[in-house]
């Protein structure tokens, strides 16, 4: 997904972007920098259980502009038993924010969802469950 208006493209991580991905996550979660590394390595290895899905946004020069984690969940309250698409982590570089770039991830990130056949979205900040009422699975 490429937005015209911000030379902003969003993409699924691939083994090459391991080290901008691990650049990212330390900004995002600094606490875990000494395993992140490691965790990176078993998701391209597809040995990790979360995340499902990493998405790299970048700009149109090839520069790391944030990054989204992605999994899938059935124990959300409200959406019990349902699959829900669920952004773990999501992070955009200082100098891209308000550009549009949390945006972008964040509909990439509602598509993929879509692929994965979820019939829920959410995330969570400052420690509550937050719910996209507006989510349609669109099948």
């Amino acid at each position: 997904m490429l937005n015209d208006k911000t030379g902003i493209r969003v993409r699924a991580a691939v083994p090459a972007d391991a080290l901008a991905w691990e650049r990212l996550r330390c900004k995002l979660w600094p606490d875990g920098a000494d395993e992140h590394g490691a965790e990176i390595a078993s998701f391209f290895a597809g040995t990790l259980d979360e995340p499902v899905a990493v998405l790299m946004a970048e700009t149109d020069a090839g520069a790391s502009a944030g990054i989204a984690e992605l999994s899938i969940r059935t124990d959300i309250s409200e959406l019990e038993g349902q699959r829900a698409g669920y952004v773990e982590g999501l992070y955009v570089v200082p100098e891209m924010r308000w550009r549009g770039v949390a945006r972008l991830l964040m509909r990439a990130s509602r598509d993929w969802a879509r692929e994965q056949r979820c019939t829920g979205f959410a995330s969570d900040r400052a420690g509550r469950i937050v719910i996209d009422r507006t989510f349609s699975a669109g099948y």
